[in-house]
């Protein structure tokens, strides 16, 4: 017999009075950012270089359309990485003894990471690249 999967529910605490569906929702992705940033040392160094790419973009001044492109290439890679804790999280709750196939999936969730970072550096190089080259050339 197989057993239903109940959709997830946040636990609910005592601490205060009932919020807003929509409000519970806020405080549950805070709490998530929080942990993901916590758990991994990765989020530390894609936040820093983030902070290093934003600022250099205000000193480039990159125009509108740069700036969607390089906060999208940011975003991928800031998901691919809390997709791969999720991934990791599950896997380590299930217990450390992987057969193949659950390995494979955690490598793949790692591949993703990497495809993600790729192509946001190739985005950030493109945006800066032609900004620097525009700066430095003669005409």
């Amino acid at each position: 017999m197989a057993t239903q999967l109940k959709p997830y529910q946040p636990a609910e605490s005592n601490a205060g009075p009932r919020r807003a569906a929509w409000r519970q929702r806020l405080v549950e992705a805070e709490r998530g950012i929080t942990q993901g940033v916590r758990n991994d040392s990765a989020f530390f160094v894609h936040f820093f270089l983030g902070s290093v790419v934003v600022a250099a973009g205000f000193v480039l001044g990159i125009s509108l359309i740069e700036w969607t492109a390089v906060v999208i290439s940011l975003t991928l890679v800031l998901s691919a990485e809390m997709f791969q804790q999720v991934l990791k999280s599950i896997l380590s709750s299930v217990g450390h003894h992987f057969d193949e196939p659950v390995r494979k999936s955690l490598r793949i969730g790692t591949a993703a990471v990497f495809v993600a970072m790729t192509g946001a550096l190739i985005v950030i190089g493109l945006v800066f690249g032609h900004h620097l080259l525009m700066m430095f050339s003669d005409s």
